[in-house]
């Protein structure tokens, strides 16, 4: 597997091939990783075949980061493709397209997954090698179906599309009351909670939420809102808290390993995700699995989830502070749990046994 991400780095596309690594290695699989190095910590696995990430500045303008990118890829596919079946790409980087051409030149295979930036973003070149990379795919899945419909717009085809929705990890499942009492007290909540779980990024988002808790401690004085997440954003967002005040009522919680992610959502009373852009957002996903109802804004992966979810996902105008407030107090007011028929949709149809099942059977037509 490809993917730009791996754990501890939090994003979908670092939690979807190392759960497939993990459920398919316990099955009796051999699965190789390839990814770039960690944003925040130093790599712990061995076993995962580390690209240095790109250098910026001269070197990415001359595009020498690519050329050094290129031959990393090369120097560690011939270990981590020896024998190998089929290969699965995650996402879009230079990285992955080195990949998929270094794969289509050994005759190997390979289906791609795509996330949501790479297509949201999409702009055709003469030279398109993310096009090439999509034509020459056997198989092509897409994280939701208004993903899927965006790219046939951008005349983005590809030879099998399939939607796959993102798998909810076990862990993620509804407290009992005694369990969701000792989060509480564990991180010290009396009052509502609010909680947002992403890379701090200006796509997701998390300052129009910073924004609107003044209005919401006008009725929720003792509102709190936590924020897990580590990113490029940490500056811009300390210092509007600071602007607001809000030092005692916002926490930065930084990277959250994923396994102690539940005791959050178990916490908390209700999950908000501003983003600007979203395909299918996991987290979400897991929030609804853990008893949490969503506020959510209406970027294309909230409007999906209104519609799978309508009992329990309230959406709101993107980037608007006083809906966003309105629609927080309105929920907080209700103090209402995700459906029990949410949840049973979730154990249906976005569990790991179901979307490993969904990609084994495309690993086993790649090989008919």
């Amino acid at each position: 597997m490809v993917t730009p991400h791996l754990p501890p780095d939090q994003a979908a596309n670092a939690l979807l091939p190392q759960l497939l690594h993990d459920r398919l290695v316990a099955d009796g699989h051999e699965v190789r990783l390839m990814a770039f190095e960690p944003r925040f910590r130093l790599p712990k696995n061995a076993d995962v075949h580390y690209i240095p990430r790109p250098r910026n500045g001269l070197c990415r303008k001359l595009r020498l980061s690519q050329l050094e990118t290129w031959f990393a890829v090369r120097r560690k596919a011939r270990d981590a493709f020896q024998g190998v079946d089929v290969v699965h790409i995650h996402s879009n980087t230079f990285m992955n397209q080195a990949a998929a051409a270094i794969a289509r030149g050994r005759g190997l295979p390979y289906v791609l997954t795509h996330y949501g930036t790479e297509i949201w973003h999409y702009e055709p070149r003469f030279i398109d090698p993310f096009l090439w990379m999509n034509e020459n795919a056997e198989h092509v899945t897409f994280y939701s179906r208004l993903l899927l419909e965006r790219s046939i717009e951008l005349g983005i085809v590809p030879k099998h599309p399939a939607i796959i929705y993102p798998p909810v990890d076990d862990r993620f499942r509804a407290p009992s009351e005694g369990e969701r009492r000792e989060a509480r007290e564990a991180l010290g909540i009396e009052g509502p909670l609010l909680l947002n779980v992403k890379r701090l990024h200006p796509l997701a988002g998390q300052r129009f939420l910073v924004e609107a808790m003044p209005f919401v401690l006008q009725k929720f004085p003792d509102a709190k809102l936590f924020i897990a997440g580590e990113g490029e954003s940490r500056g811009e967002l300390e210092s509007l808290i600071g602007e607001l005040s809000l030092e005692r009522v916002v926490t930065l919680l930084g990277l959250v390993d994923n396994r102690e992610l539940p005791r959050y959502y178990y916490a908390a009373d209700l999950f908000v995700l501003p983003s600007r852009l979203e395909a299918f957002p996991t987290v979400a996903a897991e929030a609804l699995a853990c008893g949490l109802r969503i506020v959510s804004a209406d970027h294309p992966g909230g409007v999906e989830l209104s519609a799978l979810f309508p009992d329990d996902v309230r959406i709101v105008p993107r980037e608007q502070i006083e809906p966003l407030a309105k629609v927080i107090r309105t929920e907080l007011d209700r103090a209402a749990r995700s459906s029990e028929a949410t949840r049973a949709r979730i154990e249906k149809e976005l569990r790991p046994a179901t979307a490993v099942r969904a990609y084994l059977d495309l690993y086993e037509a790649c090989l008919a």
